[in-house]
C-alpha cells in the first residue's frame, strides 16, 4: 500500500497482485467424458501454504472456459479455432481485471475504509501445454527458441 498526501485530500492506494490458474479438467467420467477450462483466481498475498491447500478456499472460480468441438476436417485448423476461442474467452473474461489494472478501481479494506486499487498479474500457474496455449505456440517447439520436437535431439 502506498499513500499520497498532498493538498486537501488524502488518498491511498493498494497494489493486489492477482494470480491465475487453469488446467483442463475431466469434470465426469461416468457421463460421456465432460471436459472443463476452470479459470481461477487467488490474490498474490496470500502464503503459498494457505493457497496450495484446497480446503482453505484461496482461489475462486472465475470462469469456465469453452472447449468446443469443430467439424473441420483439417486438425490444425480446428487446433487454431479452439486456441482462438479460449483467448477470445479470456479477453471477455478477464476485461474487468485489465481495467482495475491500469485505471484503478475503488474497493473496501478490511476495516471498511475505501481504497483505490489496482490488480496487475502477477503468476499465472499452469502446466506445458496450458503454457503453450497461452503464449500461442505449439507444443511440439520450443517457447524460447526457434526449434521444433525434430531438432530437441536426445537429453542423454
Amino acid at each position: 500500500m502506498f499513500c499520497h498526501l498532498g493538498g486537501a485530500t488524502t488518498g491511498c492506494h493498494s497494489l493486489l497482485g492477482v494470480v491465475l490458474s487453469s488446467d483442463k479438467t475431466n469434470i465426469s467420467v461416468m457421463s460421456s467424458n465432460r471436459m472443463a477450462h476452470p479459470l481461477l483466481i487467488s490474490l498474490a498475498n496470500i502464503d503459498m501454504h494457505i493457497r496450495s491447500k484446497t480446503s482453505l478456499h484461496a482461489y475462486l472460480l472465475l470462469a469456465l472456459l469453452p472447449i468446443a468441438k469443430f467439424t473441420h476436417k483439417v486438425t490444425r485448423v480446428r487446433g487454431l479455432l479452439q486456441d482462438r476461442l479460449v483467448h477470445q474467452a479470456l479477453s471477455v473474461v478477464l476485461s474487468p481485471l485489465k481495467t482495475a489494472a491500469s485505471v484503478g478501481i475503488m474497493m473496501n479494506d478490511p476495516r471498511g475504509n475505501l481504497r483505490y486499487c489496482f490488480t496487475p498479474l502477477a503468476a499465472w500457474i499452469a502446466d506445458t501445454p496450458e503454457e503453450s496455449l497461452l503464449v500461442g505456440t505449439s507444443i511440439k517447439a520450443s517457447p524460447v527458441t526457434m526449434a521444433t520436437a525434430n531438432e530437441f535431439g536426445d537429453a542423454h
